[in-house]
């Protein structure tokens, strides 16, 4: 499975290529050349033997490796620094030895030579290794990367948007501003002072990163003087340091992007700690700030691909009467997937509304997609085979059927149809079917014990597909169509357990629950605002233009978890907005004066990566100065969207695995990269690749349909079937003892990972 966003390609191998340039030096700017207790004799057992007697065979003597625990920097523009490393006997000679370092990616060290080079591409610690006779010692060398831009390369300058349709970089804005003299950078180096007004707005401090997302775009109000220069961003953590000056690129000067390239080695080079983020800008002579934020990044990326409605997008437009443009827009169903800064239409075409492709359901291993199709009024249905790309058009007599949200089996071998009425006026009781395959196919009803009569709104199979999930429509106690329920499922025998009433709200309405990997909690959305119009919906009151006052607002809501053991539930506040009950997130104008209550649909990657569980959901939050205008304006037909950003997008937030009941396991969101930036997106679903067969090309086990991933002929890792003797972080296993490593790393829903970050 491919990684969710682009990764740097960093060698593993243990003797990397050698950077061109060299040198001696080894001093550090973060800090004095450390030494300490690393542990570093040889492995043989044999005594020391004492003494510098020359009739010693030095052969036959333990040695240790010399110098011992390194500190060197790596600075921009400056030759790399270099170690050398020696094999040293207890009698104080040098032996030939073979050497060999962990991690390829921070440098190099000469087989057979002992000198270690750092590549300046990531910083962090790693081992050097010498090997003789059979015997090791080893000890650590720690790279400190020191890198500063003086202006940036502009991407895609001539295309929509300043960029793609995801926009410039995946995240908005401009690109990277051009360089500053000498002056300015005094300035911004320098003693900054207050300026009243000045403040942040996106990223939010405390956010947890994953590794292999796209860099973000800093967005800050400005204070009382109304505009900048330029700006002064600094980045640092234990191993990376990072400085980069820029000229303004917009007019007022209201944000500005990390460059790419340092946001990967930031992200490389991060082992757990915190990052220090620190702006300064300047006018004139005069220094204004610090902006300063705390982030966290996770130790592992994203992993998998997130599959979303789109409305009014421009990938294919099949409706007409849109304002601005050509007054064409479309409805489909889009996914964001590796390397890429643009989103990738996946179901729907150009042309009339029959093309339209937009309420849907996933599997969660990523093989089938259940989509609506809007043909003249009527529910139509297509399921999609997302490793050919064909369109099964799905076939029933029943004119009532609704498959418009239906809860995927997670092998997506079949499913249960929703039957609340959020796409249609009409109220179907839920049926189990097959997936159809084929051009046409019609889904074959499955029988099971399913209580007769009974409705259960926009269900969800946990990802081992032993429970489901969903809201109590009709047909049952406590079916008030605002109480969630859940029951167990045996897939051999196709028969559900009895229903158990999970959390009833005290007040609104609770709907979209999500499982967590670990099959014990739920994540779901708390609607505390009823639009009036559609159930589950989160539209406005009335598609309508301004200034009808029922354009003006619409549903309101927050993400909650539950635990299921104890059903105990708990608002998500750090990732709804909140700290202390107090939000933190920004205002604005046009409804934004709380924006903690815009937060809707949540599902929970399957996978979970770096010790986190990840959401994804819709928000029409203001997404910093880049996405402003009312909250409810997302509709194309009465609000020009051709060049003004809608709200309603997507957003992530880190959720601590295994947390206590009762707990915000949540953190701070952010907006997720690559996502259309002109268009309004929602209901995305966050699901692993389809899965690859034996001998395909690979980085982890969840790639691989058969759960491993290892080198294959040549080194280069393949798909295999073959069972290591254990399994590393995201491979197939059963029990915490078939993990590598464990307990550190645990069996979570048939894969190998970390149940809390490092």
């Amino acid at each position: 499975m491919r990684k969710l966003y682009a990764l740097l390609a960093f060698g593993l191998s243990g003797v990397a290529l050698v950077v061109a340039c060299g040198s001696d030096a080894v001093s550090s700017d973060f800090g004095d050349v450390t030494t300490g207790d690393s542990g570093n004799t040889s492995s043989s057992g044999d005594p020391p033997i004492l003494g510098g007697d020359s009739a010693i065979d030095p052969d036959a003597q333990a040695f240790t490796i010399a110098p011992l625990d390194q500190v060197v920097t790596f600075t921009t523009g400056q030759p790399a620094p270099t170690v050398q490393f020696k094999a040293i006997t207890t009698g104080g000679v040098e032996v030939p030895a073979s050497f060999t370092i962990d991690r390829g990616e921070i440098g190099s060290v000469g087989l057979t030579t002992g000198l270690f080079t750092a590549s300046g591409t990531v910083g962090g610690k790693a081992t050097i290794t010498a090997a003789r006779n059979g015997k090791t010692a080893s000890t650590s060398i720690t790279v400190k990367v020191k890198v500063t831009d003086n202006g940036g390369t502009v991407v895609d300058a001539g295309a929509p948007d300043g960029g793609g349709s995801g926009g410039n970089g995946g995240v908005g804005g401009e690109g990277p501003g051009a360089a500053v003299g000498a002056g300015v950078i005094a300035t911004l180096k320098g003693t900054p002072v207050a300026d009243a007004g000045l403040k942040t707005l996106y990223p939010y401090d405390k956010t947890v990163w994953p590794r292999g997302i796209l860099a973000p775009l800093l967005q800050w109000a400005p204070g009382a003087q109304g505009d900048y220069d330029a700006v002064y961003i600094k980045l640092s953590e234990n191993a990376f340091d990072y400085e980069g000056f820029f000229a303004k690129t917009k007019t007022p000067f209201d944000h500005h992007p990390i460059p790419q390239q340092a946001w990967k080695q930031l992200l490389a080079s991060n082992a757990g700690e915190d990052v220090t983020v620190t702006l300064v800008l300047s006018k004139g002579a005069v220094a204004y700030g610090p902006l300063t934020m705390k982030w966290k990044v996770a130790s592992a990326p994203l992993k998998g691909i997130v599959y979303y409605n789109s409305y009014g997008t421009r990938l294919a437009k099949n409706y007409t009467g849109g304002v601005g443009g050509d007054g064409k827009f479309g409805a489909a169903t889009l996914s964001i997937t590796g390397g890429s800064t643009d989103p990738k239409l996946v179901a729907g075409a150009s042309g009339d509304s029959s093309n339209c492709r937009v309420c849907h359901s996933v599997a969660a291993n990523g093989s089938v997609l259940i989509t609506q199709r809007g043909e003249a009024g009527a529910r139509q249905f297509s399921a999609y085979d997302l490793k050919t790309g064909a369109e099964t058009v799905i076939t029933t007599a029943a004119a009532s059927a609704n498959f418009s949200w239906p809860a995927i089996y997670p092998d997506g071998s079949m499913f249960l149809g929703d039957s609340s009425t959020a796409a249609g006026s009409n109220m179907t009781p839920n049926g189990l079917y097959s997936v159809p395959t084929g051009a046409t196919g019609a889904p074959a009803a499955i029988t099971t014990n399913w209580p007769a009569g009974f409705s259960a709104a926009y269900p969800s199979f946990s990802p081992d597909g032993k429970n489901l999930a969903f809201t109590m429509f009709a047909g049952a106690t406590d079916a008030d169509k605002k109480t969630l329920g859940t029951m167990t499922f045996d897939k051999t025998k196709k028969q559900f357990g009895p229903i158990t009433k999970l959390f009833a709200p005290a007040a609104g309405t609770a709907v979209f629950p999500s499982f967590l990997p670990t099959n014990d909690g739920i994540v779901f959305e708390l609607e505390t605002r009823f639009n009036g119009r559609d159930y589950g919906g989160t539209r406005s009151d009335a598609d309508i233009a301004p200034p009808d006052p029922k354009a003006d607002v619409g549903t309101h809501a927050e993400l909650w978890w539950l635990d299921l053991k104890t059903k105990t539930a708990k608002p998500l506040d750090n990732l709804n907005g909140k700290v202390a009950g107090t939000s933190y997130l920004p205002t604005g104008p046009a409804a934004h004066g709380d924006d903690t209550t815009l937060n809707y649909e949540p599902t929970v990657n399957p996978v979970p990566s770096g010790g986190y569980a990840w959401v994804v959901f819709t928000s029409r939050r203001l997404y910093g100065n880049v996405a402003t205008i009312n909250p409810f304006y997302s509709d194309p037909r009465f609000h020009d969207l051709t060049a003004t950003a809608t709200t309603k997008k997507l957003w992530v937030a880190a959720i601590d695995l295994n947390a206590p009941a009762g707990t915000d396991p949540s953190h701070p969101a952010f907006y997720l990269p690559a996502q259309e930036l002109l268009a309004g997106n929602s209901r995305g679903y966050w699901v692993v690749d389809p899965c690859k067969s034996e001998g395909n090309s690979c980085e982890t086990g969840d790639e691989c349909c058969d759960g491993f991933c290892r080198p294959g002929t040549g080194g280069k890792l393949v798909c295999t079937a073959t069972v290591p003797a254990c399994a590393q972080e995201f491979e197939k296993c059963t029990t915490n003892g078939d993990c590598c490593n464990s307990p550190a790393i645990q069996c979570i829903n048939g894969r190998c990972a970390l149940p809390i970050p490092k």
